[in-house]
């Protein structure tokens, strides 16, 4: 083993940092099923390995070697000569009961199950702040990988209060100096930093790794893509199941990082101190998030107003650069007439990127994504200062909600359709912006694949049924089902795949009346007529205060006569 040897402090720090990780205890495997490792959660007494999924609906001889206990019978049964033992049926909902002994004379039992997906297991004690810890990985009909070290930390904002029980995972992956230590997880990236996402609230657990993956699937490329190929404007991810010590947690996204190493930003030359890449991500909804104003910035904040700065990071660069960003917000702040958006918006953002986040933010009622939990991203401001952007956090989509009173929200609720809060994606519903008919035909193109009902109902219900066929479902349940998280509300994956399933079918057939509706079919009796300038003149002399969206033919904003002339000018054909 090596250290640095720079001084006797840094020598001394990592002698300290190797002992500390040495005395913690390795992942709670009793013993192994054909090498693959038994986790134990000593809350239920029940024990869980990762097998191939070929392997459900049939039955496997295993060879059963001890680790930390001695295995006396599976179902009351003792092992072979040879310590091999066939598991009839292998299925997800079927336990075998496991006699094991302690070496003095006492024996304890377990229920023995299998799964399919990867099995995590993190060893240590978390808070908010990083601390030192170690992460083990099972993939199905693999061994335990080896032991990793790693400084782990509780993630998120609202799922990251006090109250929370089921947490978020942020981990960060070190050698035995402390020093980043790059992973290769499963068949994604490798890199130090992962995450392990909850679905605190979402009652089918998937919503957020469905999405991201349906995006990933269904978006155009960025702007920067033939510089950088391999640019992914979203993380990928697997499903697993996760134990904190012997504690089974339940089902876990094991995900890639959003940050300049996935969207291949170009960065930052230290040596010039000059700006490339840049990476924001949105925490607030706000003017500024909204991009209908754009305040004076200060280089010398984390943060510009809900811009989060995410690269180059302020411990590394120092002050940073909001200038771009800045411009491109500032561009549709001042785009107060149609034909100035027209004139300006090609300078500032990835337009293709943006229609179709546009309409895959409408198709899943991704009312939290409209400006907010969204990265915006430069890929090299010497050569091109447009902006594009990442998806993130999509937990509240497809019916889902973070709302303890609204957690399934009806068809027929306020939010059901909405223009987007964003006035970049907004105005893809002017009747006069010049990507109108582009927006329109990608929608009808993406509806026909992507976005087909079929195909939508199809991915969130395999995703589920994935989850309930290794029993993974079942558990969790067991370990989560009314907790404070989740609203008290009870857990029931066939019925949230039926809500899902109907919430599509209910959901589409308005999208498609509403993505076509013109802005000035103010009755939505589907044409512009005089009856459509009569409400609104009704409405100006009634003296009502209350901000009608649909009224607001021209996006400033506001309810006035300019609205009528809007409307005016379309029956004249203008």
């Amino acid at each position: 083993m090596t250290y640095h040897n720079s001084s006797t402090h840094s020598s001394i720090a990592a002698i300290i940092f190797v002992l500390f990780f040495s005395n913690i205890v390795s992942a709670a495997t009793l013993f192994t099923v054909n090498q693959c490792p038994a986790f134990a959660d000593s809350t239920t007494r029940t024990l869980l390995v990762s097998v191939p999924q070929e392997l459900f609906g049939s039955s496997m001889t295993a060879i059963i070697d001890n680790v930390e206990g001695q295995v006396v019978s599976i179902e009351g049964m003792p092992l072979n000569e040879d310590n091999s033992f066939t598991f009839s049926d292998i299925a997800g909902d079927k336990s075998w009961q496991v006699m094991c002994g302690n070496g003095d004379g006492t024996s304890y039992l377990y229920n023995l199950q299998f799964t399919f997906l990867p099995i995590v297991s993190l060893q240590g004690d978390f808070g908010y702040e990083y601390s030192n810890g170690n992460v083990t990985l099972a993939e199905p009909g693999m061994p335990m990988s080896e032991m990793m070290t790693a400084r782990i930390k509780w993630r998120g904002s609202s799922t990251n209060t006090p109250e929370k029980n089921k947490r978020n995972y942020s981990i960060k992956f070190v050698d035995e100096n402390g020093e980043k230590q790059n992973r290769k997880l499963l068949n994604m990236r490798r890199d130090n930093h992962w995450i392990l996402d909850a679905g605190q609230p979402d009652m089918a657990r998937v919503r957020n790794r469905v999405a991201t993956e349906l995006w990933l699937d269904m978006a155009h490329e960025p702007y920067h893509y033939d510089q950088a190929p391999d640019a992914l404007t979203g993380v990928r991810g697997e499903m697993v199941e996760v134990f904190l010590g012997n504690d089974y947690r339940g089902i876990y996204a094991l995900t890639e990082a959003m940050d300049r190493k996935q969207l291949q930003l170009v960065k930052h030359d230290t040596i010039n101190n000059v700006f490339h890449g840049g990476l924001w991500k949105t925490k607030k909804f706000n003017d500024e998030s909204g991009f209908k104003w754009a305040e004076e910035f200060n280089d010398s904040l984390p943060d510009y107003y809900g811009f989060e700065t995410k690269y180059p990071e302020l411990d590394e660069v120092f002050p940073t650069s909001y200038q771009v960003l800045y411009n491109a917000i500032n561009a549709m702040a001042w785009s107060e007439t149609i034909e100035a958006f027209n004139d300006t918006v090609d300078n500032y953002f990835d337009v293709p990127v943006a229609i179709d986040y546009t309409i895959f933010y409408l198709t899943l009622c991704a009312n939290d994504n409209s400006a907010k939990n969204i990265f915006w991203f430069c890929y090299d401001r010497a050569i091109d200062k447009r902006l594009s952007l990442a998806v993130w956090d999509l937990d509240a989509t497809a019916g889902g909600s973070w709302s303890p009173s609204n957690w399934r929200p009806p068809t027929t609720s306020y939010d059901y359709f909405k223009l987007p809060f964003n006035w970049l994606f907004r105005m893809f519903f002017h009747n006069r912006c010049k990507y109108r008919q582009q927006f329109l035909d990608r929608y009808d193109e993406l509806r026909t694949t992507w976005l087909s009902e079929q195909s939508l109902v199809q991915r969130y219900s395999s995703a589920i049924d994935r989850l309930i066929d290794c029993g993974a479902a079942t558990r969790e349940e067991n370990r989560w089902n009314g907790d404070s998280d989740l609203f008290g509300h009870p857990l029931n994956f066939v019925e949230e795949k039926q809500y899902i399933t109907e919430w599509f079918t209910k959901r589409l057939p308005i999208l498609d009346v509403n993505m076509h509706h013109h802005i000035c079919d103010v009755n939505h009796d589907g044409v512009v007529s005089a009856t459509d300038i009569t409400i609104i003149y009704n409405y100006l002399i009634s003296g009502d205060d209350d901000f009608i969206e649909s009224l607001d033919t021209n996006f400033d904003g506001c309810i006035t006569a300019t609205d009528i002339t809007c409307i005016y000018n379309v029956l004249l054909g203008h």
